[in-house]
């Protein structure tokens, strides 16, 4: 009898001991933190992508002081105050410095001020570079942030002592050494102000609008070339600053000005689209719009039509991306030609009116197709063979 009560006694107090545990272990905090994701994309050419920033999921009565702050830094993190938030997650880190999420939560909060910084209306690319530096040291597994922070190093060495000339919208940026380039710079102004003003209009939303002067910079084709690392056929890109090769402006201004004019549109697209609008919405609106709202003239068509070369027209999902990284220039050539014709028959068939609604449903989590559907009861891959007989 004693043993048997012993052997009782002893599974009882086992069962109470693990019951205990699971108790105690429903108030202590996890080590991964994980709750909800929060994202925010910070960069129109995606060069940074910002990962994940989790608070803990601990019963709000017994939450430590850490938690809490955490979560404060969240907040002040999606107002976009970086200050505020590099405070909480510092101050997390210091107190809690075997915690991951908090070191992770800091270097995003780094990423994102980095970003702003270069891209905002207090651009200095200095303190972008110091910012991003430290979000790697507390995030090493970003490789995104080092390619970002090689191309901020690029730029800062290639536009080392560039004068900076304010509009009232813009800040171009060049060599003040090179001649050539001040004959015309106020050429380049009037027509960038006068484009921004006309897109303004088609899109009724305006980069500028959101404390963000645009910044336009002028290379020479080497330091083009250095900064951005695309295709010898680019003639302009834009990644959240426009960028255009120049070797002698008072030769190339008609180029010059149409390349503005198409680089400025991106801009447009993105505030008005976000980061999801397709490659050859972007684009082709882009060619359609540079040379005025009346599009492009039946000589511009024909030359995109022979550009094609008669070959089959490419899936819209290939042309879902920036074409920057395409390396073949007949393809891109082929893809650009493609973009225009076929924003130009959506143009004409139902109205640029649709046009701006497929931008806008981007910015709403909806695809072009999806909005093209609904306004037409038609998928968009069907009519291709409509526009590229």
């Amino acid at each position: 009898m004693r043993f048997r009560f012993t052997v009782i006694a002893g599974l009882l107090a086992l069962i109470v001991l693990l019951l205990g545990r699971q108790f105690l272990d429903r108030f202590r905090a996890p080590k991964g933190l994980a709750e909800r994701p929060v994202t925010q994309q910070v960069d129109p050419a995606a060069a940074a992508i910002p990962s994940a920033v989790q608070s803990g999921g601990i019963p709000s009565l017994l939450a430590p002081a850490w938690v809490a702050r955490n979560k404060s830094g969240i907040v002040a993190l999606e107002k976009g105050d970086f200050k505020a938030a590099a405070e909480h997650f510092a101050a997390c880190l210091a107190e809690r410095p075997d915690e991951v999420i908090f070191a992770h939560n800091l270097a995003e909060t780094y990423a994102r001020w980095a970003t702003s910084i270069h891209t905002g209306d207090l651009f200095d690319r200095k303190r972008s570079i110091e910012l991003l530096e430290e979000a790697l040291q507390l995030h090493p597994e970003r490789l995104e942030l080092a390619d970002l922070l090689a191309r901020y190093e690029r730029s800062e060495e290639a536009e080392d002592g560039f004068y900076n000339r304010e509009t009232l919208h813009f800040q171009l940026a060049f060599d003040l050494t090179r001649e050539e380039l001040q004959a015309d710079v106020e050429t380049l102004v009037e027509v960038l102000e006068n484009a921004y003003q006309e897109y303004g209009e088609w899109f009724v939303t305006r980069p500028a609008d959101h404390s963000q002067p645009i910044r336009v910079v002028i290379y020479t084709q080497e330091g083009f070339s250095q900064v951005t690392r695309v295709g010898a056929w680019a003639g302009g890109i834009y990644d959240g600053t426009i960028r255009v090769p120049v070797t002698d402006l008072s030769r190339e201004l008609p180029r010059v000005l149409g390349v503005l004019r198409h680089e400025l549109l991106h801009a447009f697209v993105h505030v008005a689209g976000g980061a999801s609008v397709p490659g050859w919405l972007n684009e082709g609106l882009a060619q359609w719009l540079e040379n005025g709202r009346a599009g492009p003239d039946a000589l511009g068509l024909e030359r995109a039509r022979k550009s094609m070369g008669g070959a089959q027209p490419f899936p819209l999902e290939r042309l879902n991306g920036s074409l920057a990284s395409w390396t073949d220039p007949k393809e891109v050539e082929r893809a650009y030609a493609q973009s225009l014709l076929f924003v130009a028959y959506l143009e004409e068939n139902f109205g640029a009116d649709l046009l701006h609604e497929m931008i806008q449903s981007c910015a709403q989590g909806k695809t072009p197709h999806a909005t093209f559907k609904s306004r037409v009861a038609l998928d968009l891959d069907s009519i291709l063979p409509d526009v590229f007989q």
